[in-house]
């Protein structure tokens, strides 16, 4: 097992920021820079495991063209060594269709800031619904 290594709490905060704002833009470029060369992404555990950034840049245009205009809002980053954790709250509208996907990841980053192992949980609701008092605390 590798040594934990701690993370600038200031550079945690701007990946948890930045994961938020590149989704809501589809940034594909700025998203798939978050993360290592090698990274392990598990985009939800019944979802699919992606491995690489070339694999996370196919996965991130496959989740634009199904959730099509999103507005995302992040919680306040829990910040642990070289992990931080984040909710996320989710309206987004494709096709007439509306849908809320609220939900919460854990990143890893490594030395340089970007997430090396990076897992992802979800659900949808459908509709748009509002997050409730105390969300993303």
């Amino acid at each position: 097992m590798s040594p934990q290594l701690d993370v600038d709490r200031e550079n945690a905060a701007a990946f948890v920021d930045a994961y938020g704002r590149t989704w809501e833009r589809w940034d594909f470029d700025g998203f798939v820079d978050l993360f290592s060369d090698d990274v392990i992404y598990v985009a939800h555990a019944t979802e699919r495991t992606v491995v690489g950034r070339a694999e996370l840049a196919d996965y991130i245009r496959d989740e634009a063209a199904d959730q099509g205009q999103a507005s995302v809002r992040m919680g306040t980053p829990v910040i642990d060594g070289n992990h931080v954790a984040a909710e996320f709250w989710v309206t987004r509208t494709n096709e007439g269709e509306n849908w809320t996907t609220p939900g919460c990841f854990i990143a890893q980053l490594g030395p340089d800031g970007r997430c090396t192992f990076f897992r992802e949980y979800w659900f949808d609701v459908e509709g748009h619904s509002s997050a409730y008092d105390g969300w993303g605390q």
